[in-house]
C-alpha cells in the first residue's frame, strides 16, 4: 500500500484471528493501514513502536483480557481512541466498557465496519480540531457537494486569514493555480479583497 495513500492506521487485538484478518481486509481495500495482535502481550510491543488513529480491542483473550487492558492503557494516559468488541458481552460489560474510557463498544461479528469507522475518525478529527477551525457545523448527511463546499470555504478563509490575503502563498498551499483559486473563490463566494 502507498504510504502517501494511507487513511488512517488501525490496531486490531483479536486472538480469532479469522474476524480479525476479515477486518483488516475490509479495511485496507479503502486505504486504513492495519495492524494485527493476537493479545494483550503482542499489542503492548506494537504499541510501544508506532501510533495508531484507532485501536479495536476484543473483551476477551487468553491471557491477559481486554477489560484490563484498556483500563490500563488508559490509566496510563494513552490517547487514542479504543473501541471495545465481543461476541457475546453483556450490557454490564458495555457499560464498563464505556465507564474506563472506551470509546465505543461493537458486537461480532461485525458488519458496516467501514461506516463504523469512518464515524469514529471523523469525531476524533473534530474532538481534537474542530472547535478552534470551526469545521465542526458541517452536516454529515449533507450531499457530498454542500460538505464539500462547506469545508472548502472554511479552508480558504483560515488560510486567506494566517496568510494576510496572499492569494499565491494560498494557492502554493492548496496545489491549485492562481486563476482556479480565484474562481473557486468566487463560486465559494469569498472576498479575496480583505488585505
Amino acid at each position: 500500500m502507498n504510504e502517501i495513500n494511507i487513511i488512517g492506521k488501525i490496531l486490531i487485538i483479536d486472538d480469532e484471528s479469522i474476524n480479525a484478518e476479515t477486518m483488516k481486509d475490509t479495511l485496507e481495500d479503502v486505504n486504513y493501514q492495519v495492524s494485527l495482535a493476537a493479545n494483550a502481550q503482542a499489542a503492548k510491543i506494537i504499541i510501544q513502536e508506532q501510533s495508531f488513529d484507532l485501536v479495536m480491542m476484543d473483551v476477551w483473550m487468553p491471557g491477559q483480557d481486554g477489560m484490563s487492558l484498556l483500563e490500563e492503557w488508559i490509566q496510563a494516559g494513552f490517547s487514542t481512541p479504543i473501541v471495545m468488541m465481543s461476541g457475546h458481552a453483556e450490557h454490564k460489560d458495555v457499560v464498563k466498557a464505556i465507564k474506563l474510557g472506551a470509546v465505543d463498544f461493537l458486537k461480532k461479528p461485525l458488519h458496516d465496519i467501514l461506516p463504523f469507522v469512518r464515524r469514529i475518525l471523523s469525531e476524533q478529527v473534530f474532538k481534537n480540531n474542530g472547535n478552534s477551525n470551526g469545521i465542526t457545523g458541517i452536516d454529515f448527511d449533507a450531499p457530498l457537494k454542500v460538505a464539500r463546499n462547506i469545508f472548502e470555504k472554511e479552508y480558504f478563509d483560515h488560510h486567506l486569514q494566517k496568510n494576510n490575503y496572499n492569494i499565491a502563498a494560498v494557492a502554493a498551499l492548496a496545489g491549485l493555480e492562481r486563476t482556479t483559486l480565484y474562481r473557486k473563490l468566487k463560486d465559494l463566494g469569498i472576498d479575496k479583497n480583505k488585505a
